[in-house]
């Protein structure tokens, strides 16, 4: 008998997307090590036992007679050795392999390749973003070290968890949340369309990292959110700004689980709000009452009927900076920053910040001509609004 079993919001959201770009949504991890210290087939083993370790690698997205649905369909991870002449090549070669991931859609759930060159290796993995979210990549960056026998349990677990995130989902698909979002969407106004693609990407990540006060209290994430909204004014924005971002909320009895277990949450900035000095006071004070309502899952937010259909300006990434090495089959691995992913069809940039120690680090991709506005340009903007947001926080009496 066929497994299946029912898709989560943001499992939705992918595959929808897939369908209508003819793309996959992918998550990328690459990794440095010294050059010919990785065995291949040591590699081969340990990305094996990640599979087999996660259900959820075994799955396939699937639309029939206007049922979406999760349906079980193992598969070795696709896993190749490559060489290239040094270096300088590995990254158009990390930028072919991804495409021709995305492109496929019906391929295996993870793609990895071994690169090598003269001056180092790499391992690169690719996976379908439908089926893992980013807590659940550092579970697999963990399992990563060693092949491990895979839990007698695992698949009724992924099951548990599924169904378990499906009815927190539609509970809050039918609750208070829908109305505070239906009225938050409608005074916010007109909201515009993406429309059309283009190669012109701009990835930056030089910018001068943003320090942070020793006295600083509190979460810095909602003045990165802020900073992005006032930026995104600066470069003459039309109407309403909208930021998707990640959102979690898995139940903590399936942290363990690898899966996509999160949400997308919009930050809205209406023309014009917020320009009194207490601007950030206020918007983060906003934030807080969005953050009481980040369990409505988006494609509920983007069914509202409001003029709101998903296309936000910008997504954001906020991480907080991982272990220096990660352990891949007993061999010690630098993280390398991806700089081959590019904004999706619902929006015009990709904003990442990472918490390293007392500094804020920023990256940007960017679709210039969609946008209007070159990467430089937004980056400087968006750097300079952060810095002064975090500046103007009073300090809290001890």
């Amino acid at each position: 008998m066929t497994d299946r079993l029912p898709l989560l919001s943001a499992q939705l959201a992918f595959g929808l997307d897939a369908q209508r770009s003819g793309r996959r949504g992918t998550v990328t991890l690459l990794l440095r090590t010294p050059p010919s210290r990785l065995v291949a087939e040591d590699v081969r083993q340990v990305l094996r036992s990640v599979t087999l370790r996660n259900p959820a690698l075994s799955y396939r997205i699937r639309f029939s007679r206007g049922t979406a649905y999760q349906e079980w369909h193992p598969d070795e991870c696709d896993f190749a050795e490559l060489h290239v002449a040094g270096d300088a090549s590995v990254s158009e070669c990390q930028t072919k392999v991804v495409e021709e991931f995305e492109a496929t859609e019906d391929g295996a759930s993870m793609a990895a390749r071994l690169i090598r060159s003269p001056e180092s290796d790499h391992l690169l993995l690719v996976v379908d973003h439908a089926l893992v979210d980013e807590q659940s990549m550092l579970l697999v960056k963990r399992q990563l070290a060693a092949p491990s026998r895979p839990d007698d349990n695992r698949t009724e677990r992924y099951r548990a968890a599924i169904l378990d995130r499906k009815a927190s989902e539609d509970a809050a698909a039918n609750g208070p949340g829908v109305a505070f979002w239906a009225d938050r969407l409608e005074k916010a106004g007109e909201f515009a369309r993406t429309s059309g693609r283009t190669t012109r990407v701009i990835p930056i990540d030089t910018f001068p990292a943003v320090a942070v006060p020793p006295s600083f209290r509190g979460s810095l994430f909602p003045y990165v959110l802020f900073s992005l909204h006032r930026a995104l004014r600066d470069v003459a924005e039309p109407g309403p700004t909208a930021v998707g971002y990640p959102w979690g909320g898995r139940n903590a009895a399936y942290a363990d689980v690898v899966g996509c277990f999160m949400n997308t949450v919009v930050s809205l900035d209406p023309p014009g709000s917020r320009r009194a000095p207490d601007s950030a006071g206020d918007f983060v004070r906003s934030w807080y009452r969005e953050v009481d309502h980040a369990d409505v899952p988006f494609t509920t937010v983007t069914g509202l009927g409001s003029t709101f259909h998903g296309a936000v300006t910008a997504m954001l990434s906020y991480t907080h900076a991982g272990a220096p090495t990660v352990d891949v089959a007993g061999v010690p691995a630098v993280e390398v920053t991806a700089r081959d992913s590019r904004p999706p069809e619902v929006c015009k940039l990709l904003a990442g910040a990472t918490v390293h120690g007392d500094e804020l680090r920023l990256r940007l991709l960017l679709d210039e001509e969609i946008a209007g506005y070159g990467a430089g340009e937004f980056g400087t903007r968006w750097r300079h609004r952060l810095t002064t947001a975090i500046a103007s926080v009073p300090e809290r009496k001890s």
